[in-house]
């Protein structure tokens, strides 16, 4: 069979850009495809659906093809067929022409065409990966009506802006089981992501078995580990989703769980003890010593039989060179072979396990701090303190990917994330074509197995369309509508991002107070990444945790003000700051039976504030009344005290909306 572009198949097609044209249908399509032409046609689904794979087909097209079916027909209520056969006029025909990688790698081919007609859904890909990238769009055009379901008629031409599409999970600080991984690999391929960074190794933890030197995670990891057996079947796992797996071991810096097993490698003596504390901690491997290296050899020839990916992140980010300065068997070192400085010895370290990894067939990935003078040719540049690295390391002719503002943990918006690119201002033709492309951090100080859901889901989704799509899809409010749709749809491939906050306010709150605590939480956002005062021993079990990045309360009051002429709306956002009124008096009645209901006190008197003006504005409006210049002067000192504050530990949700009526009064 021959991959065919959809140029062959159909006459138009709509470049994507911030919307669609007016007449095209709309579509909650996500990531937005390269091309896409909605033709308003429906595929009507009932019990007659037939699958099929005419063309080449193996074990992992198969098991691709029959989880979609499975999760398409858990939204029908009816059973689908439970093998795909070979008919060519089935209703669903998924036509693939070759394998692609056995193992998942930079190069995949992920094109592929979708057309839907009133009689057929047809899947076009070159490779498996590009099949199953477009799987997940099929199922995107699932909608119903009072006809009941059916695919949305649609040509689809589709292919991604950029090769590395990534997600990065921090394991260390805090552990993660295998099933927390395996859910998030399945929300990634959701996403049409296609790198999970696993990162591995910490000051807090150890996190993976090692048959060579046992004492790494057995004095390394309180006993929270994968065990080699549980690595091959997540990098299985991850393979069938088109998911490569590429582990960081970082170093020389972060290193102090390595030091509780093996105080040799250190750069001074030990003994050692895993860190509870967060922040950057001063033990680093000991770069002078032939042992050191001799060691990482060994221990990296083991770890590449269960890492397949031939990428290797070695860290390198935020050494502390204070053993190194104190040591004088490390400063006559450096004396007797010109090595200036820190920076200096740091760039031999990484020129001697570059030279490892080269003989275990690896390439390197590492933090932008590993740009040095004398770093050797090859490594891929992490740009994770902003752009600079990432325009410093392609000026070099270096390959990079972009961090920077894509960090998760930092609790910022899906707009905030979803209008950075990849591709900062001012690079060259020639330095653009070297930025493989992009990658989401999840970092673990502050998120648990009972939480990481809510911290990456939704907004990864946002960010995956970033990745993905052309760069000229950057309409937020659209962003934003597709959003909340196919964050629900999420769940039904494993993602817990919409239960999380009921289970956790079970644990502190009457169960009769639940729906209303609820309700203040669609008001409130988690503070900032700084500042919380915990450690790794900390239960992370507070309003804070419970609540959601980015909730999307923020759009819904910023559309109703938008819309405050009409009378309907405006009755609907006066309910929302009616509603923000309340709080303060319920959490205060609330402190005898629920000692947690402090930590909401300080956002819901501000949110009383909020409120207050917010009705008061819509007021004026209603009436068609200009207030004095009192009132004014009072709104906007509110406005000001409240807007992007943190109460506690919470920040407010619903002031641009206020402030949108305030301005709205001020030019009437």
């Amino acid at each position: 069979m021959r991959f065919v572009p959809l140029a062959a198949i159909v006459a138009v097609t709509v470049t994507a850009g911030p919307g669609l044209p007016a007449q095209s249908p709309s579509h909650t399509v996500m990531p937005v495809p390269a091309r896409i032409a909605m033709t308003g046609a429906a595929l009507r689904l009932d019990s007659t659906v037939t699958v099929a794979i005419p063309g080449y087909r193996d074990r992992r097209l198969v098991g691709a093809v029959d989880r979609a079916v499975r999760r398409l027909e858990a939204r029908l209520g009816w059973p689908l067929p439970r093998t795909a056969g070979v008919d060519p006029t089935a209703t669903i025909v998924v036509m693939v022409e070759g394998a692609g990688y056995a193992i998942p790698d930079l190069r995949e081919d992920e094109r592929y065409t979708l057309t839907v007609t009133e009689k057929q859904a047809t899947l076009q890909a070159a490779t498996v990966v590009g099949a199953i990238r477009g799987l997940e769009t099929l199922l995107q055009l699932h909608a119903t009506d009072r006809d009941g379901d059916f695919l949305q008629g649609s040509a689809i031409d589709d292919a991604p802006r950029f090769p590395w599409r990534g997600l990065l999970v921090d394991v260390a600080r805090h552990w993660q089981p295998p099933a927390v991984i395996k859910r998030t690999l399945d929300g990634m391929a959701a996403a049409k992501l296609n790198v999970l960074h696993w990162h591995l190794t910490e000051d807090q933890g150890f996190r993976v078995e090692s048959r060579r030197f046992p004492a790494l995670h057995e004095q390394g990891s309180d006993g929270l580990y994968y065990t080699q057996d549980e690595i091959r079947d997540i990098v299985a796992y991850a393979t069938d989703r088109g998911i490569r797996v590429v582990p960081e071991f970082d170093m020389p810096g972060h290193t102090t769980a390595w030091f509780v097993g093996h105080p040799e490698l250190a750069s001074a003596p030990g003994p050692y003890t895993i860190m509870r504390t967060w922040g950057v901690h001063v033990p680093t491997m000991d770069p002078t010593r032939e042992t050191t290296y001799a060691f990482l050899d060994e221990f990296i020839g083991e770890m590449t039989a269960l890492f397949p990916d031939r990428h290797w992140h070695i860290g390198g980010d935020e050494v502390r060179p204070k053993q190194w300065n104190e040591s004088t068997v490390i400063q006559a070192w450096m004396k007797e072979r010109g090595i200036a400085d820190a920076h200096a010895l740091q760039t031999h370290f990484n020129q001697r396990l570059f030279a490892i990894l080269a003989r275990h067939d690896r390439q390197p990935v590492g933090w932008d701090e590993i740009l040095q003078p004398g770093l050797p040719a090859g490594a891929v540049i992490q740009s994770w303190r902003g752009t600079e690295g990432l325009t410093q390391a392609t000026s070099q002719g270096r390959q990079a990917i972009l961090s920077a503002p894509y960090y998760l943990d930092h609790i910022k918006t899906a707009a905030e994330m979803y209008l950075a690119d990849p591709l900062p201002d001012g690079l060259t033709a020639e330095q653009a074509a070297l930025v493989l492309g992009g990658e989401a951090c999840m970092w673990g100080e502050y998120v648990t197995m009972e939480t990481i859901d809510s911290r990456l889901w939704p907004r990864m989704l946002a960010v995956a369309e970033r990745f993905w799509s052309p760069a000229t899809v950057r309409d937020v409010p659209d962003m934003y509508r597709r959003l909340a749709i196919n964050s629900r749809r999420l769940t039904e491939v494993g993602p817990t991002h919409f239960t999380h906050a009921e289970r956790m306010l079970a644990r502190s709150f009457p169960s009769d107070e639940i729906p209303r605590v609820r309700q203040f939480l669609e008001y409130a956002r988690p503070r900032g990444f700084a500042g919380r005062g915990t450690n790794q021993l900390s239960p992370l079990t507070r309003l804070i945790d419970a609540a959601d990045p980015d909730p999307m309360t923020e759009q819904r009051l910023l559309m109703l003000a938008g819309g405050a002429d009409q009378p309907a709306w405006r009755e609907t956002l006066d309910a929302h700051y009616l509603r923000m009124t309340t709080f303060d008096t319920l959490f205060a009645n609330m402190l005898p039976r629920a000692p947690m209901a402090a930590d909401a006190l300080p956002l819901a008197e501000a949110l009383d504030q909020l409120g207050r003006v917010g009705h008061e504005a819509l007021g004026h409006l209603a009436a068609g009344t200009t207030p004095n210049e009192a009132w004014f002067d009072a709104a906007h000192a509110a406005i000001e005290r409240i807007r992007g504050k943190t109460f506690g530990l919470l920040r407010p949700v619903g002031a641009e909306s206020v402030a949108a009526l305030i301005r709205r009064l001020s030019a009437s």
